[in-house]
């Protein structure tokens, strides 16, 4: 099996794990059609160690509002546009950490740094491989982004 089936696989099986398990949403499924645009949020984790390179995961405005509500519940508009920052993290936190978890049976051994809303660490894209996911659920459309370089 190839990097990108095997790395494709665990960050499916990483999403699929949050979003049943802490979203309650059984119907998350991996789609075959871009969720975002450039304009919308995005939240990135830098992964160092045996692979390197960043996880970013593009959250349209309407998805992450409901999110948003289901972590924070609450129904007030500003505290809700205040809070996309913490949560847009979170979940990033949640599924970068699953992901990490499962490397460690592909005998990889990496470090997540923190994430970052609205910022990119790698601007040089092009040294590194991508993996470009997409999923519909009951929150919306969002899309996740895996660029990667074998150590």
């Amino acid at each position: 099996m190839s990097g990108y089936e095997r790395y494709s696989k665990y960050l499916v099986r990483s999403v699929n794990h949050i979003f049943k398990h802490f979203l309650d949403d059984s119907s998350v499924e991996e789609v075959y059609e871009t969720q975002s645009t450039d304009k919308d949020p995005h939240v990135a984790v830098e992964i160092d160690g045996t692979l390197s390179g960043e996880i970013m995961i593009n959250l349209p405005k309407k998805t992450l509002d409901l999110i948003t509500r289901k972590f924070i519940r609450s129904d007030d508009p500003r505290y809700i546009r205040k809070s996309y920052n913490d949560v847009a993290g979170e979940l990033a936190n949640l599924i970068t950490g699953t992901f990490a978890n499962q490397m460690q049976y592909a005998n990889h051994e990496i470090k997540l740094n923190a994430p970052e809303f609205n910022d990119d660490p790698i601007t040089m894209k092009a040294l590194y491989e991508n993996i470009n996911l997409s999923f519909n659920s009951i929150y919306g459309g969002f899309d996740i982004d895996f660029y990667y370089k074998e150590n």
